[in-house]
């Protein structure tokens, strides 16, 4: 038989945590035809994967590549680059609309890896309501927002996200949301309210939706934020398995990273920024008054972070070197001033961002190891190779295979890329690909598990990974012999096909 595409003697992983077993595997026509011993058949390309594992390619669960697409920055490479052939966008209740036109222009220009989409709490809040947003909605505005929902799932979404993104969403608003997506078997993703002080409430109130509005939910990035917290993470697991065991679809994703990156400086307390706003200058929290009781609102952020020592500073654009890599106890000395001088002085300065190592290594093991969680990078399609960025954009699956399996032994190989494909294709709905079997779309990963390697960090983070040489996607080649291909083979998925 002549194939496309043929990878010879693989260690092939189906992802569906089963061990994996030597096999070639067959591609043609956009399908995986044929798995086995294909020792006498042909095709327009051979990879020999001796020593190699062949698996699904990887869906990332959390991402935010709809921003890309509503800038037209579709092409970048370094998703796919990871394996990743599949990403979930519209995440944090922030997606493209209408969701049909968004889809189509998916399409029409092309990307690296296919796209499927879930309708933004927030974005169809706005086209309803507009700047009317400083207000709780009441019943008659739940049914123009279910209409919306409707129409989304109509257009193709597998379901709808939140992003608690402010006060005014309350519970019967976002169940009214949820509802119509799970009369049609959609999902809801969240980024719940709080994943700090108050985590256990934020993880109880996504439960409820859950439970009220028959749906399977999605929680993102699940973590435990500042040491304070560290210790609930027993509790949000019992929380997690009781759910389950009462016939909820529950399930999260997280990123394989204890640090965060911010698009501000974080270098002081929430009053502050408050109080410029309303003063209209840095220089108010100069006013000895002012600067006592935000000192005093500083000292408790620093503590329930761990100390200031975990809060490090980088520049958005131009390089600074007198702050990169520093922290505000470094700055506080090198400057000779107070931390309250130094959030003044870097908010003036502008164009800084803040990463900070606020998560613990253990909890995030626990998180990954946990068989409710799979893989998600909470990033999107690099464009700005200038913009400090988080080595999530870069690494977070190949850190997966390097760091938590080869490493750590925290997962197993069929446990991590059950993790990553298999796992999210069962629980999004996607019901075409995720797996390794015949008659469905070759979406293909080949990697070496010996020598899969993240390369970003934290002060670098535009660095490709390592030992991942080809990556198919719909049967196309979109990474071959190491190197990403000049062609887009990606296309939207639409719930609606499934």
């Amino acid at each position: 038989m002549d194939f496309d595409i043929l990878i010879r003697n693989a260690t092939v992983f189906d992802g569906t945590g089963a061990e994996g077993y030597r096999g070639d595997v067959g591609i043609k026509g956009g399908v995986i035809a044929a798995i086995g011993d294909l020792r006498d058949a042909t095709a327009t390309d051979e990879i020999d994967a001796t020593g190699m594992a062949v698996c699904p390619g990887f869906i990332d669960a959390h991402t935010h590549v709809h921003v890309n697409i509503d800038r037209d920055i579709m092409h970048e490479d370094n998703l796919v680059r990871q394996g990743i052939t599949t990403v979930v966008g519209g995440n944090c209740g922030k997606s493209g609309w209408p969701i049909g036109e968004h889809l189509d222009k998916v399409d029409r220009l092309g990307m690296k890896q296919n796209y499927l989409v879930l309708a933004g709490h927030h974005t169809i809040r706005r086209d309803i309501f507009g700047d009317d947003q400083a207000r709780f909605l009441d019943p008659p505005d739940f049914k123009l927002m279910q209409a919306h929902v409707e129409r989304a799932m109509d257009e193709g979404a597998f379901g709808v996200t939140v992003g608690y993104a402010t006060r005014w969403e309350s519970n019967d608003e976002i169940f009214a949301f949820a509802e119509p997506a799970g009369k049609r078997d959609g999902i809801y993703a969240s980024h719940i309210r709080s994943e700090s002080r108050h985590l256990l409430e934020a993880i109880g109130e996504i439960l409820e939706v859950a439970q009220h509005a028959d749906i399977r939910i999605q929680i993102s990035h699940l973590k435990t934020d500042s040491p304070a917290n560290w210790d609930k993470l027993d509790t949000v697991f019992c929380m997690l398995e009781e759910a389950c065991d009462r016939g909820l679809g529950v399930r999260a994703d997280r990123y394989t990273y204890v640090g965060w990156h911010g698009g501000s400086t974080n270098a002081l307390p929430r009053v502050a920024y408050q109080i410029r706003q309303e003063r209209g200058s840095w220089e108010s929290l100069r006013d000895p008054d002012v600067a006592q009781m935000v000192m005093e609102e500083l000292e408790k952020m620093h503590a329930e972070n761990g100390g200031p020592d975990r809060l490090l500073f980088c520049s958005m654009r131009e390089p600074r070197p007198e702050i990169e890599g520093k922290t505000p106890a470094q700055l506080a000395a090198e400057w000779q001033v107070d931390l309250l001088e130094v959030g003044i002085r870097l908010e003036k300065m502008g164009g800084v961002s803040a990463i900070g190592l606020t998560m613990s290594e253990d909890n995030l093991q626990r998180i990954l190891a946990h068989p409710l969680v799979g893989i998600g990078s909470d990033s999107s399609q690099e464009a700005d190779k200038g913009v400090q960025t988080h080595p999530r954009s870069y690494g977070t699956f190949p850190r997966v295979l390097a760091g938590y399996v080869r490493e750590e032994g925290v997962l197993t190989l069929p446990e991590a890329i059950y993790k990553m494909s298999g796992q999210h294709a069962e629980h999004f709905g996607i019901t075409d690909r995720g797996l390794l079997g015949e008659g469905l779309v070759a979406d293909v990963v080949v990697f070496d598990p010996w020598t899969v390697q993240d390369k970003a960090e934290f002060l670098n983070a535009h660095q490709y990974p390592e030992g991942i040489p080809y990556v198919i996607v719909n049967g196309k080649f979109a990474v071959k012999a190491g190197r990403t291909t000049p062609e887009n083979h990606g296309r939207a998925l639409r719930k609606t096909d499934m």
